[in-house]
């Protein structure tokens, strides 16, 4: 009789845990927002071994500052390929942002007085901004 019991209490217990489970589902969704601009040669400015480019980014905001991701990527080839920041044919681009702004810096490596940065007669750049959810 005590092993009916036993079996009868765990074949209970085994259909109450296996009604009572349900599935949740989490979706983790993080939106991000892309601008593309096209700037030629003549939009930079700067001295001969260093160039700036200023983006107006008006959608990034102070809580990209402050917790959002900002990424740049540029594109020599009307957008058939996009590189990250980083040296390209002897130039080295590298980005800063603020509330408002991106600015792209194209220099020379080493920063000699006698060379001259070329800078790309057209560039298209990708100014992507993400939400992040922010972990203390």
């Amino acid at each position: 009789m005590k092993k009916v019991l036993i079996a009868l209490f765990i074949g209970t217990a085994t259909l109450a845990t296996t009604l009572s489970c349900t599935k949740e589902y989490v979706t983790n969704y993080l939106p991000s927002q892309t601008i593309i601009f096209e700037r030629q040669a003549s939009d930079w400015e700067g001295q001969d071994n260093q160039a700036h480019l200023v983006l107006p980014v008006p959608e990034l905001t102070d809580y990209y500052m402050q917790q959002g991701v900002v990424t740049v990527a540029y594109s020599y080839d009307n957008e058939g390929t996009y590189h990250a920041i980083g040296t390209k044919e002897g130039v080295a681009y590298s980005y800063e942002y603020s509330v408002g702004s991106v600015t792209i810096t194209a220099q020379d490596p080493i920063l000699g007085d006698d060379i001259f940065v070329d800078v790309p007669s057209q560039l298209f750049v990708k100014v992507t901004l993400t939400d992040a959810d922010w972990i203390e």
